[in-house]
């Protein structure tokens, strides 16, 4: 392949001189009298508790072992297909979610991609069940898929 070179139209923006430049880098240093003190870590007020970042929130063994699973969940209309069944991240604040952040891999139950629906919100619950009552499932399919984990080795 040919390419023509490459070719400017307008000038370039040259900046300042190099004197200016120059001055910055000779002007001697101001001392401080007292030591500077380090950054406080930034808060936001509105939240009571800072979950810190760590570095194990990921676990691909827990993830990938959801594959093959029975819905341990269980909300009413589920098809109880072990193909659909995925890892589901807990929809709480409490758990590590938050922001751009999903909660913590332990934090999860497996479930299928109905029932993980309804608990995200993306689909309505059944007709007489609430809100409150389909989260009272997840909670009972987490305690479920932690016992089979801890089975399985990898808790």
């Amino acid at each position: 392949m040919i390419r023509s070179p490459l070719t400017r139209k307008t000038p370039m923006n040259r900046g300042k001189p190099a004197a200016v430049v120059l001055e910055r880098v000779r002007a001697p240093l101001k001392l401080v009298d007292k030591p500077v003190d380090k950054k406080p870590p930034t808060v936001n007020v509105a939240r009571k508790h800072v979950e810190p970042k760590l570095a194990d929130r990921k676990s691909q063994k827990i993830r990938d072992s959801a594959k093959g699973e029975e819905c341990l969940v269980r909300i009413p209309g589920c098809p109880a297909d072990p193909s659909m069944t995925v890892w589901s991240h807990a929809p709480l604040g409490a758990a590590g979610k938050g922001g751009a952040l999903k909660s913590l891999d332990l934090c999860g139950a497996y479930c299928c991609t109905y029932c993980d629906a309804v608990i995200d919100g993306q689909r309505p619950p059944p007709a007489g069940y609430t809100r409150p009552m389909a989260m009272l499932d997840w909670f009972v399919g987490h305690m479920r898929s932690l016992v089979r984990l801890r089975q399985k080795g990898l808790v």
